[in-house]
This record gives C-alpha cells, sequence and structure tokens, in this order.
C-alpha cells in the first residue's frame, strides 16, 4: 500500500537540496557580457530547432517563430526559467520581447551574472565543466567548476589535418609531430596523467558526433598504417580503436571516470548498447552513460543491470523530453543502485542551467511522489534517493 504525499512540499524539499552538476559547457565570462534575449537563444537548445532566432524585434517574426517552437521542451523550460529569474509573469511574446531582452541585458552588466545563477539560484556546490573549445580548462574558477578532459581530439591525431566536429586535434593541441604509433600513444598517457594531476574530474567521450561508439579491440600494425599518407578508412577505424583502449587502461589505472555520450549525434552507430562490448572489456573503469541513450532509452537501464561499471548521468533528457526522462528514470529505479545516478545541466549559461535545473526537479518530483503513493518506494527513501541524485552521488565521484 502506498501512502499520500504532498507533492509541492517534496519539490520544495528537492529544491532545499545542495546541488553538483555532473556536466556543463559553461561560456567565458566575456561571453556572456551584453547579451540579451536573441543572444541567449543562440546560446541555449532552443537554437538546435531548425528555426533561426529572431535577429530583432519584428513582432511577426517574433510569433511566427514562437508557433514553430514553443512547444519544444527546450523553449518551454527556457522561458519557465526567465520568468522565475527575471521576475516576469507574460510569457514571451512579440509584446514581452524588450522586457525580457532589457531584464538581461540589465542583469548581465554584472560581470559575475552568470556564475551567481549557478551559486545561488541553482544551488551549485561544483560543476563539472567540459570546455571542449580548451579541454581541460576550469574558467580560473577551480573552487566551482571542475575540469573534464574531452578526448575527441586524441581520435584524430593520426595526422596533422584530421580534424573531431569541435575542430580540435591532438597533435596540433600538443604541439607535436608524431608519425610513430608507440610514441603517439606514450604522448596520450603522459597527457591524460598530467589531466589528471591538474585537477581533471573526468574523461569525456562524444564522439557519437564525429563516428560510431562500436569500438573493436586495438590492431596496433594497422594503426600505424592510419599515421601514414592518405590513411584508408579501416586503418583510422583500427587506430581509434587503439586509442581508446589507451584512453581506458589509464583511466582505470589513475581511477578517474568515463563520460560517454549516447543517443542524439550523428544517430549511426550511437546507441549506449552499442558499448556493451567495451563496459566489458574494462570492468575496473567507471562508465558514465549520459543523456539517457534518447532515443534508446530502455539500454542503460539494461547495461546498469548487468554491469555494475555502469553508472547513469541524467544531463540533458530532462529538457530533450520530459516525458522521456519520466519513463526513464522510473524504469531505472527498478533495476539500478540509487548510488550510481547523477545529473548534470548540460548547458552554456546560467539562465539555461536553471531551466534544467527545473526540468529535472520536475522529473524528480514526478517519479518519486508517484513510487511512494503506488507503493513502490518509502517516503524516506524517496527523500535520499533526491539527495544522492543531486548531490551525494558526484560528490563521491568528486572525492576518488
Amino acid at each position: 500500500m502506498g501512502v499520500t504525499i504532498d507533492q509541492q512540499a517534496f519539490r520544495a524539499y528537492l529544491e532545499e537540496q545542495p546541488v553538483i552538476s555532473s556536466h556543463c559547457h559553461h561560456l567565458k565570462a566575456d561571453e556572456h557580457q551584453g547579451m540579451g534575449l536573441s543572444g541567449l537563444l543562440r546560446q541555449s537548445y532552443v537554437n538546435w530547432c531548425h528555426v533561426p532566432v529572431p535577429e530583432g524585434d519584428d513582432p511577426k517574426a517574433i510569433e511566427n517563430w514562437l508557433r514553430a517552437v514553443g512547444t519544444r521542451g527546450y523553449f518551454v523550460w527556457l522561458e519557465k526559467a526567465l520568468m522565475d529569474i527575471y521576475g516576469i509573469s507574460e510569457r514571451i511574446s512579440a509584446s514581452s520581447w524588450e522586457s525580457f531582452d532589457r531584464a538581461i541585458r540589465l542583469a548581465h552588466q554584472d560581470p559575475d551574472w552568470h556564475l551567481k545563477l549557478l551559486r545561488d539560484k541553482c544551488r551549485y556546490e561544483a560543476v563539472f565543466m567540459d570546455a571542449y573549445w580548451a579541454p581541460g580548462d576550469d574558467h580560473g574558477h577551480p573552487e566551482l567548476f571542475k575540469p573534464v578532459y574531452r578526448v575527441n581530439s586524441l581520435f584524430y591525431g593520426y595526422n596533422q589535418s584530421a580534424m573531431d566536429h569541435n575542430g580540435n586535434n591532438f597533435q596540433r593541441l600538443e604541439g607535436t609531430h608524431i608519425a610513430d604509433i608507440d610514441e603517439y600513444l606514450q604522448t596520450m598517457e603522459r597527457v591524460l596523467r598530467e589531466k589528471k594531476r591538474a585537477g581533471c574530474v573526468a574523461f569525456k567521450c562524444a564522439l557519437a558526433y564525429d563516428r560510431g561508439l562500436d569500438f573493436g579491440p586495438g590492431n596496433r600494425a594497422q594503426a600505424q598504417k592510419a599515421m601514414g599518407q592518405h590513411p584508408e578508412a579501416a586503418d583510422i577505424r583500427a587506430f581509434q580503436n587503439l586509442v581508446m583502449d589507451k584512453i581506458c587502461q589509464v583511466a582505470e589505472e589513475i581511477n578517474i571516470p568515463m563520460q560517454m555520450h549516447t543517443g542524439l549525434g550523428l544517430m549511426n552507430q550511437s546507441r549506449a548498447m552499442v558499448l556493451q562490448p567495451l563496459i566489458a572489456r574494462y570492468p575496473q573503469v567507471t562508465f558514465l552513460m549520459m543523456h539517457g541513450g534518447y532515443p534508446w532509452t530502455s539500454d542503460i537501464p539494461g547495461l546498469c543491470h548487468v554491469y555494475a561499471n555502469v553508472w547513469v548521468d541524467l544531463c540533458w533528457l530532462p529538457l530533450i523530453s520530459t516525458s522521456a526522462a519520466v519513463r526513464f528514470l522510473d524504469e531505472l529505479i527498478d533495476v539500478c543502485n540509487a548510488d550510481r545516478i547523477i545529473w548534470g545541466c548540460d548547458n552554456w549559461t546560467g539562465e539555461e542551467s536553471y531551466a534544467a535545473r527545473l526540468a529535472f526537479l520536475e522529473v524528480l518530483t514526478r517519479v518519486l511522489t508517484g513510487r511512494v503513493e503506488t507503493g513502490l518506494m518509502r517516503a524516506d527513501d524517496a527523500r535520499r534517493f533526491g539527495r544522492m541524485v543531486l548531490h551525494d552521488n558526484a560528490r563521491a565521484l568528486l572525492n576518488r
């Protein structure tokens, strides 16, 4: 038998909890200066909706844009966040556009406004920072941003001209000219260890935007061919497989988790289940499976059930689809230990980070109170689960 639980009181309890955001791409301070409504929207996931954000304040253009994106999860939660942050009761429209724009511009005259949003409004104690434009950077705020080293560039260092989807090449980033695979792997290992010593708390693989996640065992001889002139696709694939093996070997030795982007991207071999052979090969490596693997959301709960080294990072999913996040979390609780689930905002601005927080608190409230009311969870366990996912589990990762 379940018990009646006050959803509003439970939501208030969650809102009071400190948070460690497990994933973020927060912009540098100077990129927040002078930001208005259009600029904020362009730096958000709303800009991924295949409809350009209006440049000016033309009423017809704004209304047409709102009709196109106004029901998308990305927009709905950001609008809620902006109304809350800036105390505007009217929803975004052609008539209120200037009010939102003025409030945002005025707030960002304070050069620390973007940080105040993270610390005070979002209640973040720490943020895992994936600065993909400068892998391993902490924006000069190590007390808040805990740097993550994005490893994509390592897979594109077989020559000087290859690039990952962010335009990065490992050899160019490190100022090296290496043509020998063993020397390349040694250089990789040195850099990875240096990044950990410099404060990086995770390695991040976002290769779903570059290639499939199907990593077979590495082959040194074939990988060497990739470092020659005019490498063939099979040789590049062998090189990248060997690179992934080396990254996982180092991650195991230095006890650093691997953040794995799953789901959306090229949508080609990007579902989480494709990583099963890699997860099985490295049982001592903690794999943080990100984004719910959307739209293949049952993959990750299945992997969690079988592999104790699989953790779940719910970042981004509540913004992509709140309803999918509710289904995913409800299923996940049935099969995964409470101490292997974390959440991150996965945004570029403080405003959208707060939007992501609102979306996730909605998901947590719906799922946990629903399970209490149906007798699937005790009320004390629901409160404990909320604290663990919002803070304690990520703190355990930072304390490694």
